[in-house]
C-alpha cells in the first residue's frame, strides 16, 4: 500500500537494465585533442560536506536561490577516509538550470552516502563520439543524457510512459532524461530517484524510490531509499544520512531552507 495521503502523479520513473542506446545529438567525429578535453571537462561540483552546497554557481533569482519546503537531514559523523567515486558525465544539451538540478541531486546523495560512496560530475563535450563514451563506461562512468520522447528509449517498454530511464549493468550506464515529459516537475527529484537506481536501489511502495513520481516524496532522500542503497552497496546504514520530517531533533540537524530547488516544485 502507498503511504497515506500521498497520491501518485501520472508518469513513472523506471529502472530499465538493458543494453544502452546511444545518446542523441552526439557528434560522430572527435577533434584531435577531443578525448583529452573529455577527461579534463568542466567540473560541475566537488564533493559537498553538507547536502546544501552554496549559491556560488548561480546568479541572483536563478535555480540555486529558489526555496525548498522545510527538510532536515540527519548528521552522522563522517568516516575518516572516503570510499569509491562514481563518475558522471552530463550531456552538454542540458541548459544551465537543469545542470544545477543535477548537481543538487548529486549533492544530496553525496551527503546521504557520507563519504562511503560519492558522485563526481563533469560536462560531456559535444564532440564526444560513441567510441569515447564506451571508453568512459569501461572506467565505470555513467552518462546523464538529455533526450526527448522521440528517442528510441522513450518509444518502447517502460520508457513509453517514463520521465527518465536508467539503463546499465550496475557498473556503468546511462540515465536518460526525457525532457519534454518533465513539465513543471522538479528535475532534481527525478534525478535523485534515478541515482538511487544507479546505486543499486529498486522501487519501493512509497517515498523517493516509488515507481511513480510524487513531488512531496521526491524532495529529499528518505531512510528507506538510503537503506536499499546500503544493502546494495554493503554500507553501514547507521553511518549514513537521510531526511526526516520537520521537527526531527538529533544533534540539531541542518535545515534545508536554503537548499537549491526549483520554483515549480510542489
Amino acid at each position: 500500500m502507498r503511504r497515506a495521503g500521498v497520491l501518485p502523479i501520472d508518469l513513472p520513473c523506471r529502472r530499465h537494465w538493458r543494453t544502452a542506446v546511444r545518446l542523441r545529438r552526439v557528434i560522430p567525429v572527435l577533434l584531435a585533442s577531443g578525448f583529452a578535453l573529455l577527461i579534463a571537462g568542466l567540473a560541475l561540483s566537488a564533493y559537498a560536506a553538507s547536502p546544501y552546497g552554496d549559491d556560488s554557481y548561480a546568479a541572483p533569482g536563478s535555480y540555486a536561490r529558489q526555496p525548498l519546503p522545510p527538510v532536515q537531514y540527519t548528521d552522522h559523523a563522517q568516516p575518516a577516509s572516503t570510499g569509491r567515486t562514481i563518475p558522471l558525465y552530463v550531456d552538454s544539451d542540458f541548459p544551465d538550470v537543469q545542470r544545477q538540478a543535477i548537481v543538487s541531486a548529486m549533492r544530496q546523495w553525496n551527503y546521504a552516502l557520507n563519504g562511503y560512496v560519492r558522485f563526481s560530475a563533469r560536462v560531456l563535450p559535444r564532440d564526444a563520439n560513441s567510441y569515447d563514451i564506451a571508453r568512459l563506461r569501461r572506467s565505470g562512468a555513467w552518462i546523464v543524457a538529455a533526450v526527448d520522447s522521440h528517442h528510441p528509449i522513450a518509444q518502447k517498454g517502460e520508457g513509453l510512459h517514463a520521465l527518465a530511464v536508467t539503463v546499465g549493468n550496475g557498473h556503468d550506464g546511462f540515465v536518460y532524461v526525457i525532457e519534454d515529459r518533465l513539465g513543471s516537475r522538479d528535475l532534481a527529484g527525478v534525478i535523485m530517484h534515478e541515482f538511487g537506481h544507479v546505486l543499486g536501489a529498486g522501487h519501493d511502495q512509497a517515498g523517493l524510490m516509488a515507481p511513480v513520481y510524487n513531488a512531496a516524496a521526491a524532495r529529499c532522500i528518505d531512510r528507506d531509499a538510503v537503506s536499499m542503497v546500503a544493502n546494495a552497496q554493503r554500507l553501514p546504514l547507521r553511518q549514513l544520512n537521510w531526511c526526516e520530517p520537520a521537527g526531527y531533533d538529533q544533534r540539531q540537524p541542518r535545515s534545508a531552507s536554503n537548499y537549491p530547488s526549483n520554483a515549480a516544485y510542489r
